[in-house]
């Protein structure tokens, strides 16, 4: 039989040897986990529409070179047009990815005039005749939520003009950097 001493001393041996063997395991853990991240790209999703000096014009439609309407009431050419493909396992892994569903009329009647799905990292003006507040469609999560349906991927639509705009998309103004 052990002596009082003799368990104490073997006990902490135990613990010491758990205790690396658990910091192994945190270690090689931690090697497999991915950093989450903050997304930030503007873009949109879905069927939105911008306003072209000719009329509504689908997003996916839209090419170099076209005119869009701005708020100043000139016109802003269309340098780039980006599709980024997220898919499944990206947004389980990165859920601040996942687009804000803003609901037709969040933001007064036709504002916006359907169903808007907008990245993050969109800026929107949710004032209703003027386009002077901005604020990223992240800052919007408490009042509207993560669309979650679009979990097997989604494809943004972001576009860049030449100079920095205000376009109006589904209804509402955005912001559009150069």
């Amino acid at each position: 039989m052990m002596s009082s001493s003799g368990s104490v001393i073997e006990f902490d041996r135990f613990r010491r040897i758990k205790d690396a063997v658990a910091g192994l395991v945190r270690l090689d853990m931690a090697d497999k986990v991915e950093p989450r991240l903050d997304w930030y790209l503007p873009g949109f999703s879905g069927k939105s529409r911008v306003s072209t000096i000719f009329g509504e014009l689908p997003l996916e439609a839209l090419r170099v070179r076209d005119d869009l309407r701005t708020y100043s009431g000139a016109s802003a050419r269309v340098q780039l047009v980006d599709r980024i493909h997220l898919d499944e396992e990206f947004l389980r892994k990165q859920p601040s990815a996942l687009p804000i569903r803003i609901p037709a009329n969040a933001f007064g009647p036709g504002r916006p005039c359907q169903d808007m799905l907008v990245s993050p990292g969109q800026e929107v003006s949710p004032d209703v005749h003027v386009a002077s507040n901005f604020v990223k469609s992240s800052d919007l999560r408490g009042r509207f939520n993560p669309d979650l349906a679009q979990t097997a991927g989604l494809t943004y639509i972001r576009f860049h003009c030449e100079t920095p705009a205000i376009v109006r998309v589904d209804g509402i103004w955005v912001r559009v950097r150069a």
